[in-house]
């Protein structure tokens, strides 16, 4: 029965999941998130967040491809021969450079921001996801986190409890 099932059976355990410390440069994030990713034909497959661990191993935050697109889009800017000879293009150059020493953590979802419990139903990680409009959700049992749980997961049993 797709109505009940529970977020436990979709997840993807937490030992499969991309890791990358939280005092990691971004460089190391972008790599560590573009290694995790594969293409058939012109399509792109592969997580889409990374899982933060701190100096103790212990899952702290995601790392969401989101974060990273917002943050290097000063990059881009920054190149912008437009924008380098505009009166006001100076400030995002600035900004960007000021950037270039950021870490995961700067940028990084904390844990607390939206989980979810490995017993809670599938359709209540939907809604979870809506209301903190998030795209995955670290799977906690007891207090740790087993897993993750992403949109795709949800919406494919969605599709299932749509269809009958």
């Amino acid at each position: 029965m797709t109505e009940g099932r529970k977020v436990r059976e979709v997840m993807i355990p937490i030992h499969d999941y991309s890791t990358v410390r939280w005092d990691a440069p971004l460089k190391e994030a972008v790599e560590i998130l573009r290694s995790s990713l594969h293409r058939e034909g012109r399509v792109w497959y592969g997580f889409h967040s990374i899982a933060v661990l701190d100096g103790n191993q212990h899952l702290v935050g995601l790392l969401t491809l989101r974060s990273l697109l917002k943050t290097l889009q000063f990059h881009a800017i920054s190149r912008d021969a437009w924008l380098k000879g505009s009166s006001w293009g100076w400030y995002f150059a600035h900004r960007y450079h000021r950037q270039a020493g950021i870490r995961v953590k700067d940028i990084m979802r904390p844990l607390a921001l939206a989980t979810i419990q490995a017993d809670d139903t599938v359709f209540q990680a939907a809604v979870k996801m809506i209301t903190h409009r998030v795209n995955s959700l670290p799977v906690l049992e007891k207090r740790k986190v087993v897993g993750m749980v992403r949109t795709i997961d949800v919406f494919n049993l969605i599709g299932e409890l749509l269809a009958g």
